[in-house]
């Protein structure tokens, strides 16, 4: 920036002594010739016309572009300080105490993110803490139409209480209050990282770009569903009564449980963040 600045005041400079130098020109050019004196019988002498120095201008010094250094970045078995620090900036230092694991965080938001696109999402992995509380369900003991497991017997139905929902606010204010373009700003200066984990996954070509835009793009298009969700619980977990809701992806039931409004705020942000990428 100070390079800039240097390059605009000489190029003013310049622009000034030129305005200058051509106004005291043109007055020595323009200004009238003094009359001949008279004298009898002399030739009268000849006026000579005094020669004007031109000033040697010097161009305009074109500044270099500043070099601009990389971030000297730690190690991945390393990173963990660095990555705690940077979400802290990010979203404040009590969400990331209270939500985000301290370990292998880059690989564990690697991980996850990977993992978004299958059915589940090992806990292994997560690199944030699950919401607290127990899910809550309501029986539905006069469901609209019955569902029947291999052996023909009715299967248990159920619908989400609105209550579940509540339990993913804080993590959606969280995402929220991050800025989409420092995100991204602490993503590319990170990405070497980020590959690194990436390959460590067993994705020799790296690109971890590119598999991040495929999973947000994967997230804006899981369907928008206002209706009450109604589930089965054939056996000890619940499933999806609707078998196409049963077959998205780990993230996308993910949005599903946060409930419609969260969903729509988490899908805002996503679309913030996908374009400043």
């Amino acid at each position: 920036m100070k390079n800039w600045i240097i390059l605009i005041i000489l190029v003013v400079l310049g622009l000034c002594a030129w305005y200058l130098f051509s106004i005291q020109r043109g007055a020595v050019e323009e200004a009238p010739m003094p009359p001949p004196v008279a004298v009898e019988q002399a030739v009268p002498a000849p006026v000579v016309e005094e020669e004007t120095e031109e000033p040697d201008i010097a161009p305009p010094t074109v500044a270099e572009e500043p070099i601009v250094e990389q971030p000297v970045l730690p190690a991945l078995a390393e990173s963990d300080p660095v990555a705690v620090e940077t979400l802290s900036g990010l979203v404040g230092s009590e969400p990331v105490r209270q939500y985000v694991v301290s370990e292998d965080v880059i690989p564990r938001l690697v991980a996850t993110v990977d993992a978004l696109s299958g059915k589940q999402v090992p806990a292994s992995i997560k690199a944030v803490e699950g919401p607290g509380g127990d899910f809550q369900a309501t029986a539905d003991d006069d469901p609209s139409s019955v569902i029947h497991n291999e052996a023909g017997d009715p299967i248990p139905q159920f619908v989400v209480d609105p209550v579940n929902y509540r339990r993913y606010t804080p993590y959606v204010e969280m995402l929220e209050a991050a800025d989409s373009a420092a995100i991204a700003s602490s993503y590319r200066d990170n990405r070497p990282l980020f590959e690194e984990a990436f390959r460590q996954l067993g994705y020799p070509d790296g690109d971890f770009d590119q598999r991040l835009r495929a999973v947000i793009d994967e997230l804006l298009a899981t369907p928008d569903v206002t209706a009450p969700l109604r589930l089965i619980k054939p056996e000890a977990y619940y499933l999806y009564a609707d078998e196409e809701l049963e077959s998205l992806t780990a993230g996308q039931k993910v949005l599903l449980r946060m409930g419609p409004d969260n969903a729509a705020r988490v899908k805002a942000k996503l679309t913030e963040i996908r374009d400043v990428l």
